[in-house]
């Protein structure tokens, strides 16, 4: 099987505009990139949507990314090994609700193949110009998960904030959790 050399600004384009911004990404945040792409292929989805990327956020955070890894180019180690570590921002039982409440919310359809490009949704757009803010307010060298978390609950009247409300996460908990006061 032929693996990819960098298999998610391989995939991920929006006229350009995310791959010239890739640079800033962690390899972490590079990972979620991936998953939300490969999850919006798995579902036949014709644009990666914010609801993409926080699932892609959840799997990630509680270390589930890299079986997608696993099973898409059959060698995890090529990516996972490179990531830190890091303690979960979700619980699991948060996850576990998360995962499987936007499952039921996003459309399926048959699965788009790993070649084809599946452009960023305007809504992901949004959300991608917002963590770069978030970067520069909060001076990090790059854009981590935790920002793009702190980007997807700072959209307004967004059905990913709502739901993310309803398990307790606000945009005050994830910035307090950046500043390093938040409880953990």
């Amino acid at each position: 099987m032929l693996k990819p050399a960098c298999p998610v600004s391989a995939f991920i384009t929006t006229g350009g505009r995310l791959n010239v911004m890739f640079d800033n990404f962690s390899m972490r945040a590079r990972q979620v990139v991936f998953v939300a792409r490969f999850k919006a292929g798995e579902r036949g989805a014709r644009t990666i949507e914010v609801d993409d990327l926080l699932a892609a956020l959840v799997l990630e955070d509680q270390g589930m990314s890299e079986e997608i890894f696993s099973s898409s180019f059959g060698d995890r180690d090529t990516f996972v090994n490179r990531t830190p570590s890091h303690l979960p921002f979700f619980s699991s039982e948060t996850a576990e609700h998360l995962l499987a409440r936007i499952k039921d919310i996003l459309p399926q359809s048959d699965s788009v193949g790993m070649i084809e490009e599946i452009p960023l949704s305007p809504a992901l757009n949004n959300v991608v110009g917002s963590a770069i803010a978030i970067q520069t307010q909060f001076q990090r060298s790059q854009i981590e998960p935790l920002l793009l978390l702190a980007a997807i609950v700072s959209q307004p009247s967004s059905e990913c904030t709502e739901l993310l409300n309803e398990f307790g996460i606000t945009q005050e908990g994830v910035l307090a959790k950046l500043r390093g006061t938040a409880d953990n």
